[in-house]
């Protein structure tokens, strides 16, 4: 019975993981179609839609299963949430540059920033220290300026040991920065209909 658990764990859950892997779609606009190509190496490729022999290479990714991209209602923004169950889950931040190409905000640090400050505001020093970190992008703002974000994990030192479960917070695309106003996912969601 355990050799044939540890089989499935071995040939049968890869496969799982591997048909969930969202390896290709659309911005929620349907202008720029995304596809994920690569075996050992994956990497993520953008064109307009209907144009695929024009594709333009966004970046690398791990690919693990739990990858995600989120478009920005706007197609400005492309946020890239990655990783696997022991790599931890991370969120790479993307802004437009011209047609399909887009830069990566490496300074945005979005991981980083939400484990100090959920860290900070329950009473731990604001410094990172969990070894498991999993992020998840839950909303875009209507206006395409802020992301709702959660935030789980578990790490520290054997006399501190650190949990972080369901902590959210709202990343201002603007600012760099991470609060707590809810307000600001609203932005942009109430629209005049436009009139005859």
């Amino acid at each position: 019975m355990r050799a044939s658990f540890i089989a499935f764990l071995l040939i049968i859950a890869p496969l799982l993981l591997h048909a969930q892997q969202q390896n290709e779609g659309d911005s929620p606009s349907g202008k720029i179609h995304f596809v994920v190509r690569g075996d050992e190496q994956k990497k993520i490729y953008l064109s307009l839609t209907g144009a695929s022999s024009q594709q333009v290479e966004l970046c690398e990714t791990p690919g693990w299963g739990n990858l995600v991209i989120h478009f920005s209602p706007d197609d400005y923004w492309i946020v890239v949430q990655d990783g696997g169950p022991s790599l931890g889950i991370s969120l790479r931040l993307f802004r437009r540059d011209k047609g399909v190409k887009f830069i990566e905000q490496k300074d945005a640090n979005i991981d980083g920033k939400a484990e100090r400050l959920a860290l900070k505001q329950n009473g731990f020093p604001s410094q990172e220290i969990l070894d498991h970190r999993y992020l998840k992008v839950l909303a875009w703002s209507r206006d395409s300026t802020c992301i709702l974000i959660a935030l789980k994990g578990h790490g520290g030192t054997p006399e501190q040991a650190v949990t972080i479960q369901n902590w959210l917070g709202v990343y201002d695309l603007a600012k760099g920065e991470i609060d707590f106003d809810l307000g600001k996912m609203n932005r942009g969601a109430l629209q005049e209909e436009a009139k005859n």
